[in-house]
């Protein structure tokens, strides 16, 4: 803001240009905070004989003053005999107008931040590709945004959604872009058809609503392609499967009691319908008799240094899901290991972390 002011008001003799040195810049930002109320302004040029401005129009904008010039405003010091009056401070119209703006933009509402915006934005797309029959797409993104956990606030809402897509993406006998429709040939038989695509025979049946694994020729078969992974949060009691990297389904787990879970990257040693336990008090307990508590399925984690005997499995306690309660290994209900270790192949990578 530009401020104007009549060097005779400073008891200066002279209507040439003022003398600053005069009258210090710190000295007049005070005035004029005093004067307006809002702090301390910017003096951006001080100029003499506010009349012959004012008269000729030589600022090139419209000018508006304070009127009253017999009441001085302020007293800059006794011993000065310094009087600044409303008459001698005049603001440039363009000048107020760039102020007002900054006022404006101050007091508007904060935008939210790019992170978010792109959230929202993805949001947006997932329901247009939903309005299109574009499935695949949207399930891809509404997997990133729950793995990224950037939208806390609606994590149990994405998830819905992506439950609801998988049953028809990853569920179902319907065609997808991570999967081969496969027409059975003479001679197939169907482990070996699964070993062929790396995956198991029980998860083919599942997909295909098949309730043996008898097959017929010229029969079509979805089978899944890529690589599984598994992501257990000890923290959240949660296992999560995806399948090339994309939620597949999450679960809830038990984890070790007092931390007893280790943390890192583990990879299957290998896995048991109906398992026996090996408990670590000794003793050996075959599946169904009371004291096994692994449940219905086992996929055992290959031994690390200091770090043997860990799996996954399901339980005999399933009130124990969500809390930590085992002796270190992770625990399903059977009903969810089950469909897990139809997933699971020799390569799946098995991540722990806090």
């Amino acid at each position: 803001m530009h401020f104007i002011f009549d060097c005779f008001s400073f008891g200066l003799t002279t209507p040439s240009r003022c003398d600053i040195n005069s009258i210090t810049m710190k000295k007049m930002q005070n005035l004029l905070g005093k004067i307006f109320g809002i702090g301390v302004l910017p003096v951006m040029f001080v100029v003499c004989n506010i009349n012959t401005y004012t008269n000729t129009g030589g600022l090139g904008a419209e000018v508006f003053a304070a009127q009253n010039q017999e009441t001085p405003i302020s007293l800059v010091k006794k011993d000065d005999d310094v009087v600044i009056y409303k008459n001698d401070i005049i603001v440039r119209s363009d000048e107020l107008k760039k102020e007002f703006k900054k006022e404006v933009d101050k007091n508007k509402p904060a935008e939210k931040p790019v992170s978010q915006k792109q959230e929202i934005s993805a949001l947006d797309t997932v329901n247009k590709d939903l309005k299109e029959g574009k499935k695949y797409e949207a399930r891809n993104i509404l997997s990133d945004l729950f793995i990224n956990g950037s939208m806390p606030e609606k994590q149990k809402e994405i998830k819905d959604q992506l439950d609801k897509l998988n049953e028809e993406i990853i569920f179902s006998p319907i065609p997808f872009p991570d999967a081969t429709m496969y027409t059975v040939q003479p001679g197939d038989v169907l482990v070996r058809v699964a070993k062929r695509f790396n995956t198991n025979y029980e998860l083919i049946m599942k997909i295909n609503g098949k309730a043996s694994n008898r097959l017929n020729i010229g029969e079509q078969l979805k089978i899944l392609t890529g690589k599984t992974k598994i992501l257990i949060s000890k923290r959240n009691f949660t296992l999560l499967l995806l399948l090339n990297d994309k939620y597949v389904k999450q679960y809830r787990i038990a984890t070790g009691k007092n931390n007893k879970t280790p943390v890192g990257t583990f990879e299957v040693k290998n896995k048991m319908k109906e398992p026996v336990w090996y408990s670590p008090d000794g003793g050996v307990f075959p599946y169904g008799s009371k004291e096994n508590i692994l449940g219905t399925r086992w996929i055992g984690f290959k031994d690390k240094p200091n770090i043997y005997g860990y799996g996954i499995h399901g339980t005999t306690q399933p009130e124990t899901i969500g809390t930590a309660a085992s002796n270190g290994c992770v625990r399903m209900l059977n009903s969810d290991v089950e469909e897990l270790y139809d997933f699971v192949t020799p390569d799946t990578e098995i991540v722990i972390q806090e």
